[in-house]
């Protein structure tokens, strides 16, 4: 007979043995048991609910903002009081969707102003915190969505319990979801009254519908301005910002509710109370404003479907695509930790204005890319690989899970791991900043050595190292203990570990009273939800082979091939070891709970090292960025002035084999004249030529086709665009003033509406914005409808932007349209530069399209040429329509008129014309009353066939067969 014993089969140990020989147990079999694992968790949600309590408790004193002391707000909320509380009323909306996108609207009463902000990507609980800072609300609407989202992000949420919105400097009001609605709100914003004139222009749409009421007027019945409403509003905001316009609605529902709940029904004199007179789009402050047709429009953030089928579609974690080429690609796979990677988008979705912050960014730039620092740069890089986002790693701490987002993957991808290794990988980036030379005027380098206090991040990392057995947690996928922390928990593990030789001896005796003809193993195995109990075989009736004889022993369960008992000797061992191993995870989870207590203590300064650990990285990116596609620090002023000397556009110099470098120079209003002391560091060269000192404000283009105007406009916006997120620029040299909205009409989007529709948009959009600081990129304008129409209107656009004044913004443009120039519709002034881009002709050339050489120059003053017939040979259109344009294209040029020449006809056709001519003649002439040899055609004695008169006319053989089709 073959003696076994066999425990903690479902802990991943199988100790059957033959006889009293003991095989090696095998590990990592299985996963942790249930009955341990729900005392764990337990455990665990008790220690969650206590961490969480305290954590709420303390967010709770941190309600008033850095730099604002609590007397300070109390005094700021008295003298509100002491106002008219309805005229001093700030209603602010906020909401929150997806990946952390946050919109928001404000209402200021006594303006009677409705503003909108841009949606911010990726903003946060740090953008909604940054937004109430600047607007300073008295009342916020907060959409349930919105608190949610911060809750699931492991961020205290906006409201932490019902009594906290008394302790606010504002009233709090959490509304539902569909108030925030987004084509709702645009429904409210458009038939808002917003104290302008009723437009005389009315449009008559299909499907929209116009009741004649009791006030209405007889002439515009079948008419509505509902659609004129909709587009006259998407010239004052952008229509976009979904999430802000949500806001909007919500704004507006709750002004209704408050004016129906305070005014008498029938009373109109409540009509201006809490009443929308203008609407007005503001960015963050110190924030340049761009919108999704800039970042379109430049390139500097595209995404694309992912060439992975498994990763393409959108997921909780994934947005299913990938950067495509881009001015953000170019960078991002520089940073190395989740936290840099999004702290660089950041900067590259939302540029400063603040010039003591760029000016910072550009300093640690300059610091690092001496040649002394690239030993710390590979230092710093390889470092920061094993750094990981501690935000939500303090989140799975505080809820006691171990596992973090590896719930199915191996421990070492756990918290305690996660942490062990953020503290070893910090302290060597303290080690490596402190070893940077030149970081002595760095602010950033002062808080990095201030926030990673390696005497913490010593005791954290001591605290975890000395408790946590990390191998044999990979082993057993959960939290294991180390030997020597807990007197009572190595008693309990010795013991534990110690059921070997029990299991063994108590299987020695039990196969001692079993029939000897019985050649089967007996088994005594232990799970701990089931205590002990002997395993016995199946025969083939599907019975026990032996269940205890004259006494019986007591069927637990079976299983496919196995039958388990208990008898008397098993429940005396459950009762002195069936819980051993229940105890030894209860314990080992008070004493990691003990120890996550202890973790948590330092949560405010582990977060923050994380996070400054991701600004530098971030910064790491821009530093590698500029080694690699050799940028250049610009120099950031106050004038509102762009001066660039070799200037170039970054994602076609990396996709061609050749890029040549342009000059730019132009001043907005305002701008003062440079003085010689206030250059570039090398002066600009000839080939930006102006009047007078002071640079035109705005800049026009003309020229051929395809000979690079659309690239230059997109080069200097990026550039300055660059400049704005703290990054160097692809230049010889930059002398950038601060800009505080770059806006732009290059792309038309593809939508069912109207191309030029778009186009009218986005101009209408950018003129409501546009200041003296802003930068206007304008690429053919007008294109889009008839010739006229399109000079005209981009002549009056011109004329507008250049009649501002002192207000005239930056202004970068091209256009096709020669007769705005030639007829002196829009006559040269100072303010006003002229530029092509230089074509070298060769018209001795046989093909057209070795006709023209693009050089790419930038050049002063005007091009009348376009070329257009050379780019249509370049791209392989017939030489016969190339050959017809030209001659109507001389033609046109001559001031002949086209509709005569074109309907001048060939010596073909004029020889059918004048066959067909005396043919008509002929039939004319004819004399149908009598055949061709004078006898009557109606007599008897005519024998002639009537096709004979049709020879006569025609000609012979067409008769008689016109006659044979007929019959």
């Amino acid at each position: 007979m073959s003696l076994s014993s066999s425990r903690r089969e479902r802990q991943g140990f199988n100790s059957s043995r033959s006889s009293h020989q003991r095989s090696q147990p095998r590990r990592n079999q299985r996963p942790f048991n249930p009955r341990s694992s729900g005392r764990r968790d337990g455990i665990a949600s008790s220690a969650r609910e206590s961490s969480a309590a305290a954590y709420i408790e303390n967010s709770r004193n941190n309600e008033v903002p850095d730099g604002v002391s609590q007397g300070q707000g109390i005094s700021d909320q008295q003298e509100r009081d002491d106002e008219n509380t309805e005229l001093c009323q700030v209603v602010m909306a906020v909401d929150m969707k997806e990946r952390c996108s946050v919109g928001c609207c404000y209402y200021v009463a006594d303006e009677q102003k409705l503003y909108l902000l841009e949606d911010i990507t990726s903003g946060g609980l740090e953008a909604i915190e940054s937004l109430k800072l600047d607007v300073q609300p008295t009342l916020l609407l907060l959409s349930t969505r919105a608190d949610q989202s911060t809750s699931n992000l492991g961020q205290t949420g906006l409201v932490c319990s019902p009594d906290d919105q008394f302790q606010l400097p504002y009233h709090l009001d959490v509304r539902p979801v569909q108030e925030f609605n987004f084509e709702g709100a645009k429904l409210k914003l458009a038939s808002l009254q917003l104290g302008t004139s009723k437009s005389e222009t009315r449009f008559l749409v299909p499907g929209d519908t116009f009741s004649l009421n009791q006030n209405g007027d007889q002439n515009d019945l079948g008419f509505t301005d509902h659609q004129g409403r909709l587009l006259t509003l998407s010239g004052s905001i952008d229509m976009d910002n979904r999430i802000s316009i949500g806001c909007a609605g919500a704004i507006i529902t709750h002004l209704q509710r408050k004016r129906a709940a305070e005014c008498l029904a029938n009373d109109n004199s409540g009509s201006e109370l809490f009443s929308i007179k203008s609407l007005e789009m503001r960015s963050l402050r110190d924030t340049m404003f761009v919108n999704t047709d800039t970042l379109t429009s430049l390139q500097v953030i595209q995404s694309e479907s992912h060439p992975n089928a498994f990763n393409q579609g959108p997921g909780k974690t994934s947005p299913g695509a990938k950067e495509s080429l881009s001015i953000y690609g170019l960078f991002h796979h520089f940073a190395r930790t989740p936290q840099g990677k999004t702290r660089l988008k950041q900067r590259f979705l939302r540029p400063s204005t603040d010039a003591i912050h760029i000016k910072e960014a550009h300093d640690f730039i300059s610091t690092y890319l001496r040649p002394d620092n690239g030993e710390c740069i590979e230092k710093l890089t390889k470092s920061l690989k094993g750094i990981k986002n501690l935000r939500p790693v303090m989140v799975h701490v505080q809820k006691g899970i171990s596992s973090g987002n590896a719930k199915f993957k191996a421990f070492k991808s756990g918290v305690w791991a996660t942490l062990l290794e953020f503290a070893f990988h910090a302290i060597d980036v303290h080690e490596t900043i402190r070893t940077v030379t030149g970081t002595e005027n760095l602010d950033m380098h002062s808080r990095a050595l201030e926030k990673l206090d390696v005497a913490i991040l010593h005791q954290v990392g001591r605290i975890i190292h000395e408790t946590v057995d990390l191998q044999s947690s990979i082993d057993e996928h959960r939290t294991v203990v180390k030997p020597r922390v807990d007197r009572e928990l190595d008693d309990l593990k010795e013991t534990y570990n110690g059921l070997d030789s029990l299991l063994n001896q108590v299987a020695i005796n039990i196969a001692a009273t079993i029939p000897s003809w019985l050649n089967n193993d007996v088994n005594v195995i232990y799970f701990p939800q089931l205590g002990f109990n002997i395993a016995m075989p199946l025969d083939e009736r599907g019975r026990a082979v032996y269940d205890g004889g004259e006494q019986p022993w007591d069927q637990v369960f079976t299983t496919e091939n196995r039958v388990y008992f208990k008898d008397f000797r098993m429940r005396e061992m459950d009762e002195r070891f069936g819980d051993i191993y229940g105890l030894i995870c209860e314990k080992e989870i008070e004493i990691v709970y003990e120890m996550a207590q202890n973790v948590l203590q330092h949560e405010k300064f582990l977060v923050e090292a994380s996070d400054i650990c991701g600004e530098i990285d971030s910064l790491l990116a821009l530093v590698q960025g500029a080694s690699l596609y050799k940028l250049v620090r610009p120099q950031i002023t106050q004038d509102n002035s762009i001066a660039i000397k070799g200037g170039r556009h970054l994602l076609h110099e990396v996709t061609v084999p050749t890029f040549i470098p342009n000059d730019t120079l132009i001043v907005g209003g305002n701008g003062r004249e440079e003085s010689a002391s206030d250059t570039l560091t090398q002066p600009m060269e000839t080939s930006v030529e102006v009047a007078e000192a002071q640079g035109p404000s705005m800049l026009l283009l003309t020229g051929p086709n395809f000979s690079g105007k659309s690239v230059y406009l997109k080069q200097v916006a990026l550039i300055v665009y660059m400049s704005h997120i703290g990054s160097f620029v692809p230049a010889e040299s930059a002398k950038i003033g601060i800009t505080d909205r770059i806006l732009t009409r290059i792309t038309t989007r593809e939508t069912a509406q109207s191309s030029f529709m778009i186009d009218l948009q986005q101009i209408s959009f950018a003129l409501n914005l546009a200041t003296e600081r802003s930068l206007v990129i304008i690429d053919e304008f007008g294109k889009g409808t008839e010739s006229t129409d399109g000079a005209g209107l981009a002549c009056g656009l011109f004329e507008y932007l250049l009649s501002l004044g002192e207000k005239r913004p930056k202004v970068l443009a091209a256009t096709h349209f020669h007769e705005i120039f030639e007829n002196g519709f829009l006559p040269p002034r100072k303010e006003l530069g002229f530029g092509y881009m230089e074509v070298q002709v060769d018209q001795a050339a046989r093909d057209v399209e070795n006709q023209v050489t693009y050089l790419y120059n930038f050049r002063s003053g005007r091009s009348n040429a376009s070329f257009g017939t050379n780019c249509a040979a370049l791209n392989g259109i017939d030489p016969a329509i190339i050959s017809r344009a030209n001659e109507i294209g001389t033609l046109a040029a001559r001031g002949e008129d086209l509709v005569v020449i074109c309907a001048k006809m060939s010596a073909d056709e004029m020889g059918e014309l004048e066959e067909a001519e005396s043919m008509a003649r002929r039939f004319l002439g004819a004399d149908f009353s009598h055949g061709p040899s004078g006898v009557d055609v109606g007599s008897e004695d005519n024998t002639e066939r009537p096709e004979a008169l049709l020879e006569n006319i025609i000609g012979k053989g067409y008769g008689s067969t016109i006659m044979s089709g007929l019959t």
